[in-house]
């Protein structure tokens, strides 16, 4: 059970989710240069990058173009927010890394992989070949502000070596990234659908863009669905909040 869940399961018991907010960070380091970063001002360039069925994939992920369309109408209208969106055929490695370099606020919706015997080649799951966490600890993303990854195994880094945090919701901290919500392991389409609506309706449904309001986003979002029968246990908990 991760810490955010901790919390004792019965009937009108308290679990730590209904007293704090939490948030985690890779190292002190990275939490005390993001902290001293603060969000460009108005407007802001968001993308949306999403691939359904990446190279030596046959499965292919429905949910991904109704949540780039669903993320799109949750954010405030131009000019407040620069839109653009990257899907299908266009979302190969390279396209993904100038938007990466390019849009400061960014959401992934796509496969994505953690090595745990090589964990720099964990990756997301491009149209030809995968993003992986070397690519991204190889980038300067120091006035980015914002990252949604709506993937698979984000979060996860390795469970031989916890005091070594190597996953790439880590990696894009340590890019540079103010926030980061990430994974923990695999998830449905079902709760990442409701969970991605319940979170931007908190984070910007105001009008506002602002990173720093992520972990109370999320967390909004989280308990929103606890009275859904529909959504399991570990779907409730399985993202984090990670930075500032």
């Amino acid at each position: 059970m991760p810490l955010h869940a901790a919390g004792e399961y019965r009937r009108g018991a308290k679990s730590l989710a209904q007293l704090y907010i939490s948030s985690y960070t890779p190292s002190l380091t990275a939490l005390i240069k993001a902290r001293r970063r603060s969000d460009q001002p108005l407007p802001v360039s968001f993308a949306a990058i999403g691939q359904n069925c990446p190279e030596g994939h046959s499965t292919i992920l429905d949910c991904v173009e109704p949540e780039l369309t669903l993320v799109q109408s949750l954010l405030p209208r131009p000019p407040k927010v620069s839109f653009t969106k990257i899907t299908s055929i266009d979302a190969t490695k390279s396209r993904a890394l100038s938007a990466l370099r390019d849009n400061p606020w960014l959401h992934f919706a796509c496969h994505g992989t953690q090595n745990h015997t090589e964990p720099f080649k964990s990756a997301f799951l491009m149209r030809d070949e995968p993003l992986s966490l070397l690519d991204i600890t190889q980038m300067d993303l120091s006035s980015h502000a914002f990252a949604f990854l709506s993937a698979c195994e984000t979060a996860v880094g390795d469970f031989h070596t916890p005091d070594e945090v190597i996953h790439l919701a880590a990696a894009l901290q340590f890019a540079g990234v103010n926030s980061v919500v990430g994974t923990l392991w695999q998830v449905n389409d079902i709760s990442v659908q409701r969970l991605v609506e319940a979170f931007y309706k908190s984070f910007c449904g105001d009008g506002t863009m602002n990173s720093k309001r992520a972990a109370r986003a999320l967390h909004r979002a989280v308990q929103s669905l606890l009275a859904d029968a529909d959504i399991p246990l570990d779907q409730r908990i399985v993202f984090v909040h990670i930075g500032i």
